[in-house]
C-alpha cells in the first residue's frame, strides 16, 4: 500500500500539467489576432469590401495592399491609399483615415473592388490597365498585434470573371491568418515595401537605432 501515495501525487501531477497545458493554449487562442477581409453582396464588383477586427484585442493597421493579376500574367502591387475607420459600435462612416487603430468588432471600409483594383488615380486619369484585363485580385492587410513587436497579416484572394457582366468570387471561404514566426518575413516585407525605412531588419535589434550615424 506504500505505492498509493507516490502513484496518486504522479497522476494528479499529470493532471495538472495537461490542465495547465489546456489552460495556456486556450489563453493564446482567445488573444491571438484574428482579421477578416470580407465581400459583401455576393457577386457584384462594385459591393464594399471590409478590413474586419474579429479578435479580442486592438490592432493597428500598419499597410493594406492589392495585388492585381493581368491576363498577360504581369502582377501588379498597389496601395489601398484610402479607406474609412468604422468603430464596432458606429452606425456610418464617420471618419477618412490611412492607418490607424482598429477596435475589437470594428471594421475598415476599404471601398469597391472596383475601386481598388482600378485605384483612386482612376478617378483623375486613365489608368495603365482595364478592369476587364484583371483576371485575379488578393488584398493583404499588415498590423500590429498588442502583445507582439512583430506584425502579423491576413490575405485573401478573389477570381474575376468577365464573361457576360463582370463577376467576383473569393478563391476560399477563409481569410488565411499569418500570425506565426514563419510568416514573419512575408509580412515585413509588405511593410517595408510601403514605408521604404532607411533601415532593415529581420528583428527589432537589426533597425530599432534611431539615431543617424556617421564615419
Amino acid at each position: 500500500m506504500d505505492y498509493i501515495a507516490p502513484v496518486s501525487s504522479a497522476i494528479m501531477a499529470i493532471v495538472w500539467i495537461v490542465y495547465f497545458q489546456l489552460f495556456f493554449l486556450q489563453y493564446k487562442r482567445n488573444n491571438r489576432p484574428y482579421l477578416v477581409i470580407h465581400h459583401a453582396q455576393n457577386e457584384n464588383p462594385d459591393a464594399l469590401c471590409l478590413l474586419v477586427n474579429m479578435g479580442k484585442e486592438t490592432v493597428h493597421v500598419q499597410c493594406v495592399q492589392v495585388v492585381l493579376y493581368t491576363r498577360a500574367g504581369e502582377e501588379k502591387t498597389m496601395t489601398v491609399t484610402e479607406y474609412r475607420r468604422v468603430g464596432a459600435d458606429d452606425a456610418n462612416v464617420h471618419q477618412v483615415l490611412r492607418q490607424g487603430p482598429l477596435q475589437p468588432g470594428g471594421y475598415l471600409v476599404l471601398g469597391s473592388f472596383r475601386n481598388i483594383i482600378l485605384g483612386r488615380r482612376s478617378e483623375e486619369s486613365e489608368s495603365d490597365y482595364l478592369f476587364e484585363d484583371i483576371t485575379g485580385v488578393e488584398i493583404r492587410a499588415a498590423v500590429i498585434h498588442g502583445p507582439t513587436k512583430y506584425p502579423v497579416g491576413v490575405r485573401r484572394s478573389f477570381s474575376l470573371n468577365h464573361e457576360g457582366w463582370p463577376q467576383i468570387f473569393p478563391r476560399n471561404i477563409h481569410s488565411e491568418q499569418l500570425v506565426r514566426r514563419k510568416d514573419r518575413h512575408q509580412v515585413r516585407r509588405w511593410v517595408e515595401e510601403e514605408l521604404q525605412p532607411e533601415r532593415k531588419g529581420s528583428s527589432e535589434s537589426d533597425s530599432s537605432d534611431q539615431s543617424s550615424k556617421s564615419d
